[in-house]
């Protein structure tokens, strides 16, 4: 199934035909063209919801928020339950790695984008406004994947290391044969934040998209937040926060009638906090333990069952059943990874605790929790310069877990402040230790499949 490139992981022609790519709102889908060369051409490419819908649900299963029973883990070995207990091996030989293989066909979609609207012809569809609308679209679909790759297979930014340490493959052109090794951690990071200026320096791109899965600035300005935080440029990181929140900044009341779960793309159209539609639907864990998966007791702690975020993602424990989580088709989870406001206040928020302005930082966190607490009236809380960064980081794990990788992404990334690094374990249903995952250690980094090096020989695996 793998041509020569690593990331041509589908034929071209498949690209637009998959069923996925459907009428999403009141876009026209994907053509069936297999030539795509029309400015218009382009334009149905960005329709596809298969943008949207993309395949990160291992990493939250890597990280502190999850837990499997004993019945789980001693189901028969397979990539989640090594992934969960962080073995050196998590792949078999034949395995396929869907988060590695979808996210670069998606990728390709977009360079193909990139590589050949220059060439499109003159046509009714060729203006200024649509063809420069359709680039920075594409731009920042695809920092959205790579900003998701290097921080899954590579190690947190450092200033000191990151121009050595290894990221992953940077394709930004369609069409080639090459088998490029691991551009480092630096080079994607500049790779995204220089998609992001570009796109969103467009006059013609609107601050919203017409849609949830065409982005408009205001994503791009979120995605540069995101990826300045994860640089430890706090400076930057405030400042493309607050051009966010002066264009989008409304919040979903969890209290109201109107909130329910979603379970498909569709689902997040009228919630306001929506900046970019992600959804995450994982087919095969229940297949394997015929149940979904349960809090961590870290969690579950850090979150108390009051809090709405708990409610309505968590059917409560019983003296006969443990907590499990309820956005469950069936035979399917569901996860909304989307880039939203939410994320975005609690950017600003640590941009100003580091910065000592904790009362600022404070009135971010009312102003969510007041949307996620059943009784919340004033915040009972004393803020102070010494205390606020961890208020803001916990609130960061209430709002963001399950929520494709950012919760793993964070613990990387605070292991490198000695105030902040911890040990993560996993526990056994009788509360004993059964795995421990240091505080730095290389078995943050998701490794290669033997089926993705098959395909690419230079790409130098992760240590384990």
């Amino acid at each position: 199934m793998y041509k020569r490139s690593i990331f041509f992981v589908l034929v071209i022609c498949g690209l637009w035909v998959l069923p996925g790519c459907k009428k999403f709102l009141d876009v026209s889908p994907p053509s069936t063209s297999i030539n795509p060369t029309t400015v218009k051409d382009f334009q149905e490419i960005l329709n596809g919801d298969t943008l949207s819908n993309c395949h990160f649900f291992l990493l939250d299963l890597m990280s502190d928020d999850m837990t499997l029973s004993n019945t789980q883990v001693a189901t028969a070995s397979n990539y989640y339950q090594r992934s969960y207990l962080w073995q050196s091996s998590i792949w078999n030989p034949a395995d396929a790695d869907v988060m590695y293989n979808s996210t670069y066909s998606r990728i390709l979609q977009m360079n193909i984008i990139l590589n050949r609207i220059d060439a499109a012809p003159d046509d009714a569809s060729n203006t200024p406004q649509n063809k420069s609308t359709v680039v920075s679209q594409a731009l920042i679909n695809r920092a959205w994947y790579y900003l998701q790759l290097v921080n899954a297979y590579g190690a947190a930014y450092d200033a000191v290391t990151s121009a050595t340490d290894p990221g992953v493959p940077l394709v930004t052109t369609a069409g080639t044969n090459a088998l490029p090794g691991r551009a480092s951690v630096a080079q994607v990071y500049a790779q995204v934040i220089g998609d992001l200026k570009a796109a969103v320096s467009n006059p013609y791109l609107p601050g919203k998209g017409v849609d949830i899965i065409h982005p408009g600035k205001a994503s791009g300005y979120a995605l540069l937040a995101r990826a300045y935080l994860y640089q430890g440029d706090y400076t930057a990181a405030l400042n493309y926060a607050d051009s966010t929140l002066a264009t989008q900044s409304s919040l979903q009341n969890y209290s109201l009638s109107t909130y329910f779960n979603p379970s498909q793309l569709p689902d997040l159209v009228p919630n306001p906090e929506i900046l970019l539609g992600r959804m995450t639907t994982d087919l095969a864990f229940i297949s394997f333990y015929s149940t979904t998966l349960m809090p961590s007791a870290s969690l579950t702690s850090t979150l108390t069952t009051s809090d709405l975020r708990y409610s309505k993602k968590f059917a409560s424990a019983s003296r006969f059943s443990p907590a499990i989580y309820r956005l469950s088709t069936g035979n399917s989870m569901v996860f909304d990874h989307s880039v939203g406001v939410p994320e975005v206040m609690l950017i600003k928020a640590e941009c100003l605790a580091r910065a000592g302005s904790f009362a600022e930082a404070g009135a971010l966190l009312a102003k969510l929790r007041i949307n996620r607490l059943p009784t919340y009236i004033t915040d009972s809380r004393t803020y102070t310069a010494a205390n606020i960064l961890g208020y803001v980081l916990d609130e960061r794990r209430r709002e963001l877990f399950y929520h494709g990788g950012l919760r793993l992404f964070d613990l990387k990334r605070l292991n490198k402040d000695a105030a902040l690094k911890q040990d993560i374990k996993r526990f056994n249903d009788s509360g004993t230790a059964i795995a421990t995952l240091p505080a730095g250690s290389g078995l943050y980094l998701v490794p290669f499949s033997p089926t993705v090096i098959a395909a690419n020989p230079n790409i130098v695996q992760n240590p384990r």
